[in-house]
């Protein structure tokens, strides 16, 4: 088991994110870009070289890629060059995680782009999911989703789009605050977790809000999980603080 954080969690630029994140514990770093993706290092020439070189020189891993931007750009925006551009945004990520040693990206449906009943069966939206999985395919590299839909219409979309690349970022947090059960969830979905996040309700650190902590692990024994927890946790008042609060908390619990 293997513990990382995203990097906008910490409280320092993102090229010291790394170096913070070891320095705390951790071992990996998830790196997240928003909505101006392409002022991102990894659409930067020479970019893919300095992300590596960060994580190298701090001896910690980049289990994933977090693209929170694409929430702008859904495979159901109304608009087709938009729609194209967020799934040209996977596919460059697809292609471009294995230079990164990143086996997940995490595929967000929040906000605008927050999937509907329904569209889970919309040959727009499979379409879009397939076009990514396709690419993702050949380069050995999971889309793992994050919405707000339950356990059973997350594994309809996998289902649909009948892909080995597509799976489930499963947030306990938001499937808490959601009302869904989730310890539950993670022995129905199983396999289908590709990574998880680490999450509590209310802004608590973890283990201080409604997650089911203890059922939630139990759970994750269960079904076998054995890929990455990646923070997405508050920083209160002192986001280091927290981060290794929170880190020491699965550690020890898991």
């Amino acid at each position: 088991m293997k513990v990382g954080i995203r990097d906008g969690m910490l409280p320092v630029s993102f090229e010291e994110s790394f170096q913070k994140a070891k320095d705390i514990g951790f071992d990996g770093i998830e790196v997240c870009m928003g909505t101006n993706y392409r002022e991102h290092a990894l659409w930067q020439e020479g970019g893919i070289d300095k992300v590596n070189s960060l994580a190298e020189s701090a001896g910690i891993e980049i289990p994933s890629l977090s693209p929170g931007g694409f929430t702008a750009f859904s495979f159901m925006h109304p608009t087709d060059s938009t729609r194209s551009e967020g799934i040209a945004k996977l596919q460059y990520l697809a292609e471009t995680s294995p230079q990164l040693g990143a086996k997940v990206i995490l595929v967000p449906f929040f906000g605008g782009g927050q999937i509907q009943d329904d569209h889970i069966n919309a040959p727009r939206f499979i379409d879009g999911l397939k076009a990514v999985a396709e690419t993702a395919e050949k380069h050995g590299v999971s889309l793992a989703i994050e919405s707000t839909l339950s356990a059973e219409q997350h594994q309809q979309i996998i289902d649909n789009v009948g892909s080995s690349a597509v799976g489930v970022y499963y947030d306990m947090g938001n499937a808490t605050g959601l009302g869904y059960d989730s310890p539950s969830e993670i022995r129905s979905l199983g396999g289908a977790i590709t990574q998880m996040h680490i999450k509590d309700t209310g802004g608590n650190h973890a283990g201080e809000g409604e997650v089911d902590f203890p059922a939630v692990f139990d759970a994750a024994h269960a079904v076998g999980y054995d890929s990455w927890f990646v923070l997405e946790t508050p920083g209160k008042d002192d986001p280091v603080a927290s981060a290794a609060k929170n880190l020491n908390f699965v550690r020890n619990n898991f």
